[in-house]
């Protein structure tokens, strides 16, 4: 029952260990061997305990079966091994995983399929445990596991025996994760049962537990190995425009990027190990000791050419203040100082035309000062001049209107002499006609712009004028929709007389029953500057059917026709519903 206690302890302990360390730093390749490691330790603890725990041969055989992967153990060490030392560049052959981790494979699926590495199980004070067997296949994945072991063992050896400082205290832990399994394996699992013939319970697991939380905490104390080129992201470093060096807490150059061997010349492999002068002579010579910022240097390459740099570095130290190394980050500033030196050469040039064109300038500003004189005068004058033609403008659109207005009057006075019904509504009309001429000469006379008149307002004023003018039924309604938008008087005037004409037809013709609707709207079209619609539409009686009013004897319609083709306009008759009149035309250009 201990036994199995101690068994599933070591399960939940690598469980728990494995997560903390790849969770600790998942992109570590060191972090991450070290869980899967943990995991299959915890599985094969699992596994101990199930075989302590069942009582059935039967179950026992099976558990025992479940455990036939033990001999990776060994390739988890030789890998663990390689990565804890830094044999990074031995790891960057694909085959090397071959080797490492093939063996095993193969002992392991003759273990699940035959009876040539263990017999079967039997049944000990302590619980049951495998039966291993005699056979040379059996031998030999003892001696694999061996020599993996002492393999692993001779590079950890070897990598604590060459490290100082923090890596020595690294590589301390590192040493005792992987020699105290070793070393208690081989005493538990063959000295004592080959010269004591003492059977006695595997222990392995529990040192191995032993071991990874030794290797485990020199992780947490000083963030193993933090500073080598596994943590940094390759493809950054490859890739960055800037050239960079890393350095060890001795000075030596332990890792360096693309841009720094295409700039020095010599290949990844000579740079390692040497120090900053090997490539910058004198300006680095105690580079651990205070950072630098923006330091000019000069860059000694394998030609040796010498090259501008400009360099900064940054010491990276433990949370105690230790020292781990050191990282230098710098341009190629060739063309800058080349650009400088141009610059100069430039500059004086600069200076020189700068000083003949001030004088220039000064003599041309001299110049443009009496022209600017001139200009205002005749400004001053043009200005008079134009409000001599906008007085003389206005004067003449207040006598056209007067003339206009009087030419009405004379037509209203001559009007009561005429008995003759049609005579007088001739003299009417053209009274009408007279005044929506004097309107827009005096709407011109009043506005501030003296082409252009509000065309709303104007329509407004003579649709309401001839509505008084005629003695209609009150049931008779007049209804507007004008936009109140500026046109040019070569466009109002025409306008004016359309309007005057169709309104009065309306008038006199529409309502012979003395009730209706007279509607007019004006409005531009489309958001088009120039484009405008007049509608002039009754709900009378209706244009008589039949007659084209393109072609009819009426001076009225005549005119409305003639006037049209002097707009370069559309007129369309639509019938439907009383008599309607829409008009489309393009405003005239002031010319």
């Amino acid at each position: 029952m201990l036994f199995a206690i101690i068994s599933i302890l070591i399960s939940v302990s690598c469980l728990f260990i494995g997560n903390y360390i790849y969770y600790h730093n998942p992109n570590n390749k060191l972090n991450q061997v070290l869980a899967l490691f943990s995991f299959f330790i915890s599985y094969m603890a699992f596994t101990d305990f199930q075989l302590s725990y069942v009582n059935t041969y039967e179950e026992a055989y099976f558990w025992m079966k479940v455990a036939f992967p033990w001999m990776f153990v060994a390739s988890f060490y030789i890998h663990l091994a390689l990565l804890a030392t830094e044999k990074f560049h031995i790891l960057e052959k694909k085959i090397i995983y071959i080797f490492i981790y093939l063996p095993s494979a193969v002992f392991a699926i003759l273990n699940l399929t035959t009876s040539e590495l263990t017999l079967g199980v039997q049944m000990g004070y302590w619980g049951w445990t495998y039966l291993p067997s005699d056979s040379t296949l059996y031998l030999l994945a003892i001696i694999w596991a061996f020599l993996s072991g002492i393999m692993s063992a001779i590079l950890i050896l070897h990598y604590y025996l060459k490290s100082t400082g923090t890596k020595r205290q690294q590589a301390k832990y590192i040493f005792i994760g992987i020699y105290l399994p070793l070393i208690m394996g081989i005493v538990t699992e063959i000295l004592i049962p080959s010269l004591f013939s003492i059977p006695s319970p595997s222990m392995l697991n529990l040192f191995l537990t032993i071991g990874l939380a030794a290797i485990v905490y020199g992780i947490w104390k000083f963030r193993l190995p933090q500073l080598t080129s596994s943590v940094i992201s390759d493809k950054i470093l490859s890739t960055m425009s800037n050239f960079l060096f890393l350095l060890d807490e001795e000075g030596k150059i332990i890792h360096v990027n693309l841009k720094a061997i295409e700039l020095s010349g010599y290949s990844e492999e000579k740079l390692l190990g040497q120090t900053l002068n090997f490539i910058f002579p004198q300006s680095f010579e105690d580079s651990s000791a205070v950072p630098v910022e923006n330091l000019e240097t000069i860059l000694t390459n394998k030609k040796g050419k010498k090259m501008p740099v400009l360099t900064s570095t940054s010491i990276i130290k433990t949370s105690k203040n230790d020292v781990l190394g050191l990282v230098l980050v710098g341009n190629d500033i060739s063309q800058l100082k080349e650009a400088e030196k141009e610059r100069d050469q430039y500059r004086e040039h600069l200076e020189e035309l700068v000083e003949e064109r001030t004088k220039k300038l000064e003599k041309t500003n001299h110049e443009l000062k009496k022209e600017i004189i001139a200009h205002e005068k005749a400004e001053a004058k043009l200005k008079d001049s134009l409000d001599e033609k906008d007085i003389l403008v206005k004067e003449i659109h207040h006598r056209v209107k007067n003339n206009l207005i009087t030419i009405s009057s004379l037509l209203n006075l001559q009007s009561h002499y005429i008995t003759d019904e049609k005579t007088l509504n001739i003299f009417k009309e053209s009274q009408n006609r007279a005044k929506s001429m004097a309107m827009i000469h005096e709407r011109l006379y009043r506005t501030e712009i003296g082409r252009k008149i509000e065309f709303g307002e104007y329509l407004r004023s003579l649709a309401t004028e001839l509505f008084h003018t005629y003695t209609l039924d009150p049931e008779i309604k007049l209804n507007l929709e004008l936009d109140n938008v500026k046109v040019d008087v070569n466009s109002a005037i025409p306008l004016g007389l359309i309007v005057n004409e169709l309104i009065t037809n309306s008038f006199k013709y529409a309502f012979p029953e003395g009730k209706g609707d007279l509607t007019i709207i004006f409005k531009r079209l489309d958001d088009s500057e120039d484009d405008f619609e007049l509608v002039v539409s009754d709900n009378g009686v209706g244009f008589p059917e039949g007659v084209n009013f393109r072609k009819v004897d009426s001076l009225g319609l005549l005119l409305v026709n003639n006037l049209i083709n002097q707009l370069d306009g559309t007129i369309e008759l639509d019938q439907s519903q009383g008599t309607k009149f829409t008009i489309r035309f393009k405003d005239s250009k002031p010319y």
